[in-house]
């Protein structure tokens, strides 16, 4: 298996990827994704009441592409941060920290910092889920105020690079603190524009379909919700 399987065009429009990294002494094959908002639609989907891993999330719908969990959520699956799904708002205001992968009515998608770019009640938004902290700064600077307690966990990332593509990393074993995983995004050659935490631990999944075969890695653990990508 190659250290590095380059960008596999898998159809028009996305891409994956699979890439062994080492950073301060420990090791993790990462699984990448990279899709052009062009082609395809992103969705936020949340079911407290059926939290399922990524697989069964994927195998739910056959018009899904990719999924990948989301934002953090309680011991009864209630969104912490804000969630916005089918018209549906639920969870918390993240109000001066944080971040928001956002959906709007236009099917134009992005990542905003919240101190930058905040909710506004009734903006013309179909989908949002906001989480924290912010690992990669609207311009692709490195965030120096992540909260670090030093825990190495799976990891789970959305970013958008300069070209206006969403990337979805997942680092799928305990290889990286918070702020480590920051540090390496801002030196990769991935190009980060911006980029935001998702939950991670063994909520951390992502897969998608290559054909007849899946790529990626499944959630440990089922979740309530995460970010979906349909073919326009």
């Amino acid at each position: 298996m190659p250290t590095d399987t380059g960008w596999l065009k898998l159809s028009s429009g996305i891409e994956y990827r699979e890439l062994q990294v080492a950073f301060q002494n420990r090791s993790d094959r990462l699984r990448l994704a990279r899709v052009d908002p062009r082609h395809f639609n992103f969705r936020v989907l949340y079911t407290p009441n059926q939290p399922r891993p990524i697989s069964e999330w994927l195998a739910s719908n056959a018009a899904l592409q990719l999924v990948v969990n989301g934002g953090y959520f309680d011991q009864s699956n209630q969104a912490l941060g804000l969630l916005m799904s089918d018209g549906i708002i639920v969870g918390r205001n993240y109000q001066g920290f944080g971040g928001m992968f956002a959906v709007e009515n236009d099917d134009s998608v992005q990542i905003r910092w919240n101190i930058q770019q905040p909710y506004v009640k009734g903006e013309d938004l179909k989908y949002a889920l906001q989480n924290f902290p912010m690992m990669i700064l609207p311009g692709g600077g490195t965030n120096d105020q992540i909260e670090d307690n030093g825990e190495l966990a799976p990891r789970s990332i959305v970013g958008q690079d300069r070209s206006g593509r969403i990337l979805f990393i997942v680092s799928p074993s305990a290889a990286f603190t918070l702020s480590g995983m920051s540090a390496w995004l801002s030196i990769s050659d991935l190009d980060l524009n911006v980029a935001l935490n998702l939950d991670g631990g063994t909520s951390s999944g992502l897969l998608l379909h290559d054909g007849e075969r899946l790529r990626g890695v499944d959630s440990w653990k089922s979740v309530p919700d995460v970010i979906v990508v349909e073919r326009k």
